[in-house]
């Protein structure tokens, strides 16, 4: 009897250690990477839509390190408090290092706010940062699928904060009645939705039927905006990107029970960043590159 609890024991540790060690390529999404990279592209894109040509590197540094430092601490606090995050048993696993990076990061780019780029980014970053709040109000908690919209809203409005920035005209609260920014918010609904469903049983299914029919709402209006002649080249292609990522979320949607879930994690902000990232590169405003 011993003996089998020994092997009983052995066995349960290695479970845990399999469950901890991670593929290589993983470690940009495990460690929250890959979420500040998409929030850079549709910040990039943002301000190319608002047709900056003076893009300098602060406020993107700054996005980027806000981003990742929000994403790593509340995926190892959820984890910690045994809420629903993928791949709990590895953010439980790294506590400590994750914990320093995210300090470290958050301390670079508080340094950067205040010695740098300039203090007048606070205005702007409170909008996101008060829906980020929002977001754990104790009465609203259960009102379905509010989670997913406020931080859909928080991450597209922090994505927009150095083109308002560079804009110098905007005041932080226009950010809220920009139609552009809203149909993007829309996007990252649903794919947060995707992301958070049951992968099996009959709330599974009733949350990838409304966002197929979701993502259907959003592709036309945005489709027929790249078609008409009506705008500018840089709002065709914002709503180009936008269609991209839809159509690219709803072919991955199709594959989640198909492929591991270490695959579908990896590729599922993938296919949220390669359309931002290839509208840059195709209709970024020329003096960038100068």
């Amino acid at each position: 009897m011993l003996n089998i609890s020994v092997k009983g024991k052995l066995y349960a540790v290695r479970t845990i250690e399999q469950k901890m060690i991670k593929p290589w390529w993983m470690l940009p999404a495990l460690w929250g990477v890959d979420v500040s990279l998409v929030a850079l592209c549709w910040g990039v894109l943002i301000a190319a839509l608002f047709g900056i040509s003076l893009l300098t590197f602060g406020p993107l540094l700054l996005l980027f390190g806000m981003v990742w430092s929000y994403t790593l601490t509340s995926r190892v606090l959820r984890a910690l408090l045994g809420r629903e995050v993928i791949f709990a048993d590895y953010y439980r696993g790294h506590v400590f290092p994750m914990l320093l990076v995210a300090l470290c990061v958050l301390l670079a780019t508080m340094w950067l706010l205040f010695f740098n780029v300039g203090q007048y980014l606070i205005a702007f970053f409170s909008v996101p940062l008060l829906i980020a709040l929002a977001t754990h109000a104790p009465l609203l908690k259960n009102v379905p699928h509010y989670k997913d919209s406020m931080q859909a809203s928080a991450f597209i409005f922090s994505c927009a904060v150095p083109a308002y920035f560079y804009g110098f005209l905007y005041a932080p609260v226009q950010m809220v009645f920009n139609p552009h920014l809203w149909c993007l918010i829309c996007l990252f609904l649903l794919f947060n939705v995707e992301r958070n469903k049951p992968t099996n049983g009959p709330e599974g299914e009733k949350a990838s039927y409304w966002v197929q029919v979701g993502l259907l709402i959003l592709f036309i209006p945005c489709a027929y905006k790249v078609l008409t002649a009506d705008g500018s080249l840089y709002d065709r292609q914002f709503y180009g990107s936008i269609c991209i990522a839809a159509a690219s979320l709803h072919f991955i949607s199709k594959w989640r029970n198909k492929v591991s879930e270490s695959v579908w994690f990896a590729l599922s902000w993938l296919c949220m960043g390669v359309p931002a990232l290839l509208g840059v590169l195709l209709f970024a405003p020329e003096m960038w590159f100068n």
